[in-house]
């Protein structure tokens, strides 16, 4: 694993080699990993291949960071693609502010089924899962992160997902491959860097590989979520929708309705409201009587989905994204 990292076999299944492809490149050791990967296979199978680095000017090494990639994008022949931009955090803090605007720029240089590769890996994905845990997730939470989404006119693909950091730091090593080192990844005030280098390596010495289980777990979960979404959609497919009419939602439980209202939220592309907004809209347009006026709206900053509302016409609960 550590030699190759991904088959051409399962690069294939996830990526059309015929559409422009991006790579998400930091400098840092997972980008630098997947950059070198696919510029080894790039002339043989003619990939449209670029990369694009996001100079955040945080760090007193930004301006380092971004030569050191724009040279290394050179020496592998790969178009390499700048831009600088200045961070102001917002209610999600530094860290997710950043990955909110690095999106942003992804995202105008994606065209018709283009596709940005991340290189997100199994280490990545328990981090986030346990993350999620600490903040009381639902459900949906435990799946972590998708091996291939939409965003804008192309997607977004992680086709790292499966394989560990371990892996990635030998296929590093195999290759001579340099990268950058970010010190503020040792900086445990970061709670994820606080799991990392703190919690995971003792769970680690007592329970050899624990990532991939947890990992493989998040899998199962995606596979119960899958076939719960056909089902709502095949049992309640005239109220899996934007307009939901509310005696027909009245007659189910309440429970189920909660489900249905997940579901219509997801499909919209909207950001999933926590727990207590789903219970203030059971209370509001459920076991009240709403009017024209009524309304319960939601965001979350630290990701970059849509915020939402929930509002009342004709009968019918409407949902929407937030102006």
């Amino acid at each position: 694993m550590a030699h190759k990292l991904l088959s051409i076999e399962e690069l294939k299944s996830t990526l059309d080699f015929g559409k422009k492809i991006f790579i998400g490149y930091s400098g840092g050791p997972d980008s630098s990993a997947l950059l070198y990967f696919l510029s080894k296979i790039c002339s043989e199978y003619n990939l449209d291949l670029s990369a694009i680095h996001i100079n955040h000017n945080i760090s007193k090494n930004s301006n380092d960071w971004e030569v050191h990639c724009k040279e290394t994008c050179k020496d592998l022949n790969i178009n390499f693609i700048n831009e600088s931009t200045n961070i102001i955090p917002s209610g999600g803090g530094t860290e997710a502010s950043a990955r909110n605007e690095r999106y942003r720029i992804f995202e105008k240089y994606l065209d018709h089924n283009d596709q940005l590769l991340t290189a997100h890996h199994s280490d990545d994905v328990t981090e986030t899962i346990f993350l999620r845990l600490l903040r009381g997730t639902g459900i949906d939470g435990l799946q972590g992160p998708h091996k291939k989404r939409n965003l804008g006119k192309g997607y977004v693909i992680r086709p790292f997902l499966n394989i560990s950091k371990k892996d990635i730091m030998q296929y590093l090593e195999l290759n001579k491959i340099k990268y950058i080192q970010d010190s503020s990844n040792i900086d445990n005030s970061f709670d994820r860097n606080f799991l990392r280098n703190e919690i995971f390596p003792v769970l680690n010495e007592r329970w050899n590989d624990f990532s991939k289980r947890v990992f493989k777990t998040s899998q199962l979960i995606e596979e119960r979520n899958t076939n719960f979404s056909n089902l709502l959609k095949n049992n309640y497919k005239d109220l899996v929708k934007n307009k939901i009419n509310k005696d027909e939602l009245m007659k189910l439980d309440t429970e189920i309705i909660k489900e249905v209202l997940r579901h219509a939220i997801k499909e919209e592309g909207i950001s999933m409201p926590s727990s207590k907004v789903l219970e203030e809209v059971i209370k509001t347009f459920i076991h009240s009587n709403p009017t024209s006026k009524s309304i319960v709206s939601w965001s979350r900053a630290d990701k970059e989905q849509l915020a939402g509302k929930i509002t009342f016409e004709d009968g019918k609960i409407l949902i929407s994204t937030k102006e």
